[in-house]
């Protein structure tokens, strides 16, 4: 596989060196507002065809060469057609109910091609026997995860390096409890995002819808893939602290946005990474960001008989960090926009 590992490298590379062209053949070069969007320059939407762009030749590299053409073929197809969903977003901004419909049938599509990506049981470390998810909770389930994983990232998408950042912290963190046939196309997702988070760290190319969309279908289907086959190894509460911070914030915002009387769709300086930011410069906040996702993956790890005291942990240092910028805000006599 060394050799997939250089050509998938250097796809990234081609990308993201001329990630300028690209986006603006594709019609997808973000251009500051000066309200929401305050980078300098317009921005090549593209990061997500950097990544990509080694991970599914690497697909389809490991369809034609193992036995497990199925699953990488339909991780392929699902990747592909998610991210043309979000490539036109991008371009028109469908509307939300569109997007979740699409993505829902793109779901049901991968639980229907490859059964082995249906979560049809919940194995937790703290429980004795698992929860069983029999026929249509099953798949209510699965594609409630997939689809819930797709906005919870997206929504995350608005600071450089934070997506790119969290999404090598999981499939870093996949790699320690995957089967041995799943390593090779694990490693290449991990160079493709290494190199494409420099270039978007220096604020040379962005994620967009496309590379959110396609980078969160990625990783759903391969972390239910991975706890589906290894639930001996990986629990079920392992997978959830794993992305327990970016649905957490997803699951706040919609919720004070719908008691606001917006819709839970509408954009806002409400989530986390602007909270940090308002709190320290953006290069702190990005590293206490992802360390609220690194950190207790680690820990889960190392001592996986206290899952449920890490994830405790985590999600009460969340709200302790709402709390302290809430403060902050109320002693400098501070609106949040």
């Amino acid at each position: 596989m060394i050799w997939t590992y250089i050509t998938g490298g250097l796809l990234t590379l081609a990308v993201c060196l001329f990630a300028g062209r690209l986006g603006t053949l594709l019609g997808v070069m973000d251009a500051p507002d000066g309200k929401r969007k305050l980078h300098g320059d317009a921005t090549p939407l593209v990061g997500g065809f950097a990544v990509m762009a080694s991970v599914l030749p690497a697909s389809m590299v490991l369809a034609f060469s193992t036995s497990f053409k199925p699953f990488y073929l339909t991780f392929a197809v699902a990747t592909v057609a998610i991210m043309m969903l979000g490539l036109v977003d991008d371009r028109k901004h469908i509307r939300p109910y569109i997007r979740l419909l699409v993505s829902m049938a793109v779901g049901f599509g991968v639980v229907a091609a490859v059964p082995d990506i249906s979560v049809t049981f919940l194995s937790f470390s703290f429980l004795k026997y698992p929860i069983l998810l029999n026929g249509m909770w099953a798949l209510v389930f699965t594609l409630l995860c997939l689809v819930g994983l797709m906005n919870a990232i997206n929504m995350a998408d608005g600071q450089n390096g934070l997506v790119m950042g969290m999404t090598l912290v999981w499939v870093v963190s996949l790699s320690a409890y995957a089967p041995s046939h799943l390593l090779p196309l694990l490693i290449v997702f991990a160079i493709g995002l290494g190199l494409a988070l420099v270039f978007n760290l220096n604020g040379r190319l962005f994620l967009g819808d496309s590379g959110s969309y396609a980078i969160s279908v990625s990783v759903g289907i391969l972390a239910i893939y991975t706890y589906k086959v290894g639930f001996d190894r990986l629990p079920a509460d392992v997978v959830a602290l794993w992305f327990l911070v970016p649905v957490v914030d997803c699951l706040r915002l919609m919720v004070t946005r719908m008691v606001r009387g917006r819709s839970p769709f509408s954009s806002d300086r409400h989530h986390l990474h602007h909270v940090l930011q308002d709190m320290m410069s953006w290069r702190r906040a990005l590293v206490v960001y992802l360390g609220l996702v690194a950190v207790p993956a680690v820990l889960a790890w190392a001592l996986p008989a206290y899952t449920l005291w890490w994830a405790v942990l985590t999600f009460s240092v969340y709200f302790v960090v709402l709390a302290v910028q809430k403060r902050s805000l109320a002693q400098r006599d501070v609106t949040p926009l």
